[in-house]
């Protein structure tokens, strides 16, 4: 399978690195509008450098596009690839509006190329063995979940996260990983108050304590931050009717089970294997190659934005708001 990325920035890297380890993959071609960043990525999979995506399906036989760009640059390119016939691999978050998020899947309904977006939180080991328990029922039913994922500020091409309108912010870039899992183990959400500091004149610092309402009676706490002062770290705690659940990034490889009748144990070793970049895109590949359905469909990272939105909304406005279920 022939793959074309487009933005060797930081998850354009991540990217290449992870299909250096997929056979059934060839990287052809990586643009990006730094020459010097076009080439460097082009270097780590034995890739030519282009400077366009236009330069790229110019000189290229191209069956996917994987997109790594700004986020506010998505939808057009997305749209594009979809009329050209190419299957798009997209990092989340879809898009920056859910006006440019139903355009990407209207591009992609038919029976055509495929969309996958890339909401890898679904791929970490600790997460998947999350799901695995809430779905066997050992904790019971979950009444109470807390989160919390920690980064320092990011840098990007054009200082493009520290611009609100093109990035989000801390909700839209980084807690929208939380939001995807949490309605992926615990349903719809149905309505979300959050408060951070999003508008303030400091635009290096954003902050978000959330707290989400799901239509199956949990609740979950969720927090957020950019320009923690230390390196990228994450935690969440799943509190059952019969049991507690718990991981922590700076502990990997366990989740700690607490009972009531028993002492805490320890299920080991499940950040152990390939990195979850590389599952996931594995995963995508392998469901163009098959025809079948990947775990998450672009429904679902619509919804996480459609959360993330409702939460940014909350906090401008001081109020809660109420999503209703899917669209």
């Amino acid at each position: 399978m022939r793959i074309g990325l487009v933005g060797a920035g930081f998850m354009g890297g991540v990217h290449l690195n992870a299909y250096a380890g997929i056979p059934e993959v060839e990287v052809v071609g990586v643009a990006d509008a730094r020459a010097e960043a076009a080439v460097a990525g082009a270097e780590m999979v034995g890739a030519r450098p282009y400077a366009s995506y236009e330069e790229l399906v110019a000189a290229e036989d191209i069956e996917v596009i994987d997109v790594c760009l700004p986020t506010a640059f998505h939808r057009e390119l997305a749209v594009r690839a979809a009329g050209e016939g190419r299957h798009v691999i997209l990092e989340k978050p879809i898009a920056r509006t859910m006006e440019d998020a139903q355009q990407i899947l209207e591009a992609f309904s038919g029976d055509g190329p495929r969309l996958f977006v890339g909401h890898v939180v679904r791929f970490f080991p600790e997460y998947v063995g999350i799901k695995e328990k809430i779905d066997a029922g050992d904790l019971g039913t979950v009444g109470v979940v807390r989160t919390s994922r920690r980064s320092p500020f990011l840098l990007g091409w054009n200082d493009w996260y520290a611009d609100w309108r093109a990035s989000g912010g801390v909700l839209l870039d980084l807690v929208i990983h939380d939001f995807d899992f949490l309605r992926w183990v615990l349903g719809e959400v149905d309505s979300v108050y959050a408060r951070g500091v999003l508008g303030r004149e400091y635009n290096r610092l954003d902050y978000v304590l959330a707290t989400l309402r799901f239509r199956g009676g949990a609740i979950a706490h969720v927090e957020g931050h950019w320009g923690y002062p230390g390196p990228f770290n994450y935690s969440i705690e799943v509190a059952g009717s019969r049991a507690l659940l718990a991981a922590e990034s700076t502990e990997p490889g366990t989740l700690e089970l607490f009972r009531e009748t028993a002492a805490p144990g320890e299920v080991p070793d499940l950040a152990s294997g390939k990195n979850p970049y590389q599952k996931e895109l594995e995963h995508f590949v392998d469901c163009i190659l098959t025809g079948e359905e990947p775990i998450l469909e672009g429904r679902d990272a619509y919804e996480a934005l459609r959360i993330s939105l409702a939460a940014t909304e909350s906090v401008l406005s001081g109020r809660p708001v109420t999503l209703g279920g899917r669209t």
